[in-house]
């Protein structure tokens, strides 16, 4: 990354969070402007800004397709809880499952963290890098290889999607 746009988004957050730091306070005065700066400038020196990732491409068609088949999982999943919830009989079995993912991408397994996060009946417990691996937790356990699966399928369309986002050529355990 080159120095003037890094220097950009400092700035950037500096005057965020002054703004943020002056709205919570909800007085606009010197004093508020000048701790604000001093807290935004001492924020950025303990947690620095991270290095950005190559610029990811993406695909559009792809995209489309990986935005319909979440959608679609939000609507089927969002039934099956609602329906659990209307009816007086459980049927909930629940489990947590370790879904290896092949992306080493964080960008991307944010992504597929978050997706799984937003889908009724599903959360993302825990997150490993080395290696990617979701630990999810699931209301409507059916089987593991159904979970896993269901994962893999998601993550072959957010890979389809960002093509620039590196996957490991060697199966996960």
């Amino acid at each position: 990354m080159t120095r003037q746009p890094r220097v950009l988004r400092t700035a950037l957050i500096l005057v965020w969070s002054t703004v943020v730091w002056t709205a919570l306070w909800a007085r606009l005065s010197l004093a508020n402007i000048v701790v604000g700066s001093l807290v935004g400038m001492l924020t950025l020196f303990v947690v620095p800004l991270p290095k950005r990732e190559a610029v990811v491409g993406v695909r559009p068609l792809a995209l489309v397709r990986f935005v319909a088949y979440f959608l679609w999982q939000l609507a089927r999943a969002s039934a099956i809880v609602a329906w659990e919830v209307v009816t007086p009989r459980n049927r909930i079995h629940e489990g947590i499952v370790a879904a290896p993912l092949r992306t080493e991408s964080p960008g991307l397994i944010t992504l597929l963290a978050n997706v799984v996060s937003l889908t009724p009946g599903t959360l993302t417990l825990e997150v490993r890098q080395q290696p990617a691996v979701l630990y999810v937790h699931i209301l409507h356990l059916r089987t593991i290889d159904q979970v896993r699966e269901d994962i893999r399928r998601l993550e072959d369309l957010a890979l389809a999607a960002f093509p620039s986002a590196p996957a490991t050529t060697e199966e996960p355990r």
